[in-house]
């Protein structure tokens, strides 16, 4: 399409596809014949003289422009016009190719749109799972309404062992203070992943309490879950938080018993029992840190006595860790 620069006609911009540098004088009067055909003559020339179609303005050259992003976006627009020219189907008369072409082009702007909302749902779930934790955190008590972290979310974030929610339940909830360092050890051993035993469980009377306010902690925290619109399994919850294979053994042992003596408490390997007594020694030193972070000068030295009972022996026998 010609753009005639004098001819004072409205025209909107998306149906002007180019601008050319060429002028080409228009008489000031153009009711008369004549110069209506002065003016098809002269553009029927022009066609003549530029088959390939009339040279377009360009802003540097022609109109001395010289702003850098202006420069930067001219040379990206011929390079691109460059590209469009001499790709094949620019020229192709074949309209099932083209039409080939179209579609193709059609779904690939599909699919950028199907990923760019498929990003877009992902993010929104990671917001929503994460405001929902945040609900969570403060029903806990792990931060306020501003979410400023309070004492029993600093206690968290030093536990990675075991499930850092429950734990900090149990130490803020009373549940520690009142077992000796015996009972806090097998307590403590519920929170160690390890080999589970087919055999049925029967603790002695002075674990069998502190288990039950272990499962009940649990199943509140796994409701509480649930209320703040994380789908969570209670039972299933409780049953991965909660393993009472060892509390037996690790009492027993706790408490001066032989490895000979404790490893005929259970049917699980012997390695694995090590295995689990050496991560509880860690997990009781992060929960000494944890209550000496929080001032819970009483509950740190019990934490301390439950790791110290536990050192001892071919438990912890350099040439035998598995």
């Amino acid at each position: 399409m010609w753009f005639i620069k004098i001819f004072k006609v409205p025209v909107q911009l998306p149906l002007i596809s180019a601008l050319s540098k060429l002028r080409i004088s228009v008489p000031s009067d153009l009711r008369p014949l004549e110069a209506r055909q002065s003016i098809l003559l002269a553009v029927q020339e022009l066609g003549t003289r530029f088959p390939q179609g009339l040279p377009k303005l360009n802003p540097v050259k022609d109109m001395g422009i010289e702003d850098p992003e202006i420069v930067e976006l001219v040379n990206q627009i011929e390079g691109l016009e460059e590209k469009l020219y001499a790709h094949p189907l620019h020229k192709s008369q074949d309209v099932h190719q083209i039409k080939c072409f179209q579609r193709k082009a059609e779904v690939n702007h599909e699919i950028q749109q199907l990923k760019s909302k498929m990003r877009e749902s992902q993010l929104q779930k990671f917001r929503d799972e994460l405001k929902n934790r945040s609900r969570v955190l403060k029903k806990l008590g792990h931060i306020n309404a501003e979410g400023v972290v309070q004492l029993k979310g600093r206690a968290a974030c030093l536990i990675d062992t075991g499930d850092e929610l429950l734990v900090t339940e149990l130490m803020f909830n009373g549940t520690f203070n009142d077992l000796d360092h015996h009972q806090i050890a097998a307590l403590a051993s519920c929170f160690i992943p390890g080999d589970r035993s087919n055999e049925q469980i029967q603790l002695r009377s002075e674990l069998a309490r502190p288990l039950q306010q272990l499962q009940e902690s649990a199943r509140r925290i796994a409701e509480i879950q649930n209320e703040c619109k994380l789908d969570t399994d209670v039972d299933e919850y409780v049953e991965s938080t909660a393993r009472p294979f060892l509390m037996d053994v690790i009492y027993c042992w706790s408490k001066g018993a032989s490895f000979a003596d404790v490893i005929q408490m259970t049917e699980i390997f012997e390695g694995s029992i090590i295995r689990s007594a050496r991560r509880l020694d860690e997990f009781l030193n992060q929960l000494r840190t944890a209550a000496n972070a929080v001032g819970e000068v009483e509950l740190e030295k019990k934490f301390e006595a439950a790791s110290e009972s536990l050192r001892r022996g071919i438990m912890f026998a350099n040439s035998l860790y598995l």
